[in-house]
């Protein structure tokens, strides 16, 4: 997976309904909330707009008559009827408009956000939101230059200059510098670049503020950068004398007890990180991809065979592209959205099963044949096992399975292959990965494929960190046949 935008949003992960977390529950509340308010300010604006247009068309006719006037006053005044509507006008009018100027609009709508304030997402959330960017951002070696976006009306997930200066000031608070002077100095260069750049010192923080705070960034990191950051902060806002005399103060200081600039880190990645980043897959194996059509493991496949990919020799993994119907995934889908509570199990953070019979529906007894079909086997578990995941670090998803006991119908030891059916795309991260043996293999999750691992070991089949999207896969362990 080549570096490409980070998707991610600063507080919303969607789930599906039956294992949404208490988080993701109030990360949904959230988004609706966040609709109504965009309503309601929509609504003020309209007020605004309502406002505007009263005072231009007032002004339009009080133009007309003072252009009048002015082609020659004293024929104008000394028409009794035009100096009694100046004076009138005078006289009564602009006092009207003074009261109609400082009466305030939308009022029920300013209320409106009032009685919300309490639900929005409070300090605690902002620090967790800027923690799971921080994870996700360091497994995947994502510099912070790499996630603002250039074109934010039309890119579908974006940071923007304002996001990243709060990044930076949440790793300032951490004592994070490094990290901080990275968010900091990508919002300071990327202000004017956003077309909202205006909105900002409304509501965020002005450029020259951004300026100034990556130059303590360095400050603390002893970099003598500081000085050309506090220097656009200064051009920027001329006439502040502060700013100005905070930066003669450290100077003064750095001149007093010069100290070695601290260096960035070097990144030194795991094996599943390099995996899972795509820095590492396939070990040569890529480049001899096979297609065959399977046509002879069973008697029915000589009539209907199927087209599978050889994905790796060891372990020996294929994959059945497109091999479930969007009406089957669509009936999974909303099996798992209506788990019962007797059938769900968390086995990590982020990851949540679901058990579902063999025999639950006509689909799953279809499914069920094809995959004994792909796999040439005639013995598997009783259930197949949805898993929901949406974790920000990796899962050993097998390892897990063999860890719970709620699981001990499934006999481990006689299991020959798995069979993992995907039920939804994972457009960034979660991709699924084998660590440990020679040809290293990295699939991304594709709805309708169907991935069979041949192993009697114990797999490390691992889940990358999601980046975005909501990992949806339906799992099928087969046995050695008698």
């Amino acid at each position: 997976m080549a570096k490409t935008l980070l998707i991610l949003s600063f507080f919303f992960i969607l789930g599906y309904p039956c294992a949404l977390s208490s988080q993701s529950k109030s990360q949904e509340s959230w988004i609706n909330l966040e609709r109504y308010l965009l309503r309601n300010l929509k609504d003020y604006a309209e007020k605004l707009k309502e406002k505007i247009s009263v005072i231009n068309s007032s002004v339009n006719e009080y133009l007309e008559e003072i252009e009048e006037a002015n082609d020659d006053p004293e024929l104008y005044l000394s028409n009794p009827l035009n100096s009694f509507r100046l004076i009138r006008h005078m006289h009564q009018d602009w006092v009207s408009w003074q009261i109609y100027m400082e009466k305030a609009v939308g009022e029920k709508e300013v209320a409106n956000i009032e009685r919300l304030l309490e639900k929005l997402p409070q300090e605690l959330d902002v620090q967790g939101a800027a923690k799971d960017v921080r994870v996700v951002s360091k497994f995947y070696n994502y510099e912070p230059a790499e996630l603002v976006a250039q074109d934010e009306r039309n890119s579908p997930i974006h940071l923007s200059p304002l996001d990243c200066y709060h990044l930076g000031l949440e790793r300032y608070k951490e004592k994070d510098y490094k990290s901080a002077a990275k968010w900091l100095a990508v919002a300071a260069k990327n202000f004017s670049q956003s077309e909202y750049s205006d909105i900002y010192g409304q509501i965020g923080a002005p450029h020259w503020q951004m300026y100034r705070d990556y130059a303590r960034a360095l400050d603390k990191l002893n970099r003598v950068e500081k000085y050309q950051a506090y220097e656009e902060a200064i051009k920027l806002d001329p006439y502040n004398v502060h700013l100005m005399q905070e930066m003669g103060e450290m100077e003064l200081l750095s001149l007093r007890d010069p100290l070695d600039p601290i260096s960035d880190d070097i990144d030194s990645p795991t094996n599943v990180q390099e995996m899972c980043r795509g820095l590492k897959t396939g070990n040569g194996n890529a480049n001899r991809l096979v297609c065959e059509y399977n046509n002879f493991v069973t008697p029915f496949l000589t009539l209907a065979y199927m087209r599978f990919e050889e994905v790796t020799n060891e372990p020996y993994t294929i994959m059945y592209p497109q091999s479930v119907y969007e009406s089957e995934i669509e009936h999974m889908r909303n099996v798992y959205s209506r788990c019962p509570p007797n059938a769900v199990f968390q086995l990590y953070e982020g990851v949540t099963v679901c058990s579902v019979s063999n025999g639950y529906s006509l689909v799953t007894k279809g499914i069920r044949e094809r995959v004994l079909d792909m796999t040439g086997y005639n013995r598997d578990s009783d259930n197949f096992y949805i898993v929901s995941y949406d974790s920000l670090e990796p899962v050993e998803v097998l390892k897990l399975f063999r860890a719970f006991s709620q699981f001990a119908d499934v006999r481990f030891t006689d299991i020959d292959a798995t069979a993992m059916i995907f039920l939804n795309d994972v457009p960034l991260g979660g991709a699924i990965i084998l660590p440990d043996y020679e040809f290293d293999m990295f699939v991304q999750p594709k709805k309708g494929n169907v991935l069979v691992v041949f192993d009697e070991k114990e797999l490390g089949t691992t889940i990358c960190p999601n980046i975005a999207g909501h990992g949806l896969v339906m799992i099928k362990f087969v046995y050695q046949n008698e």
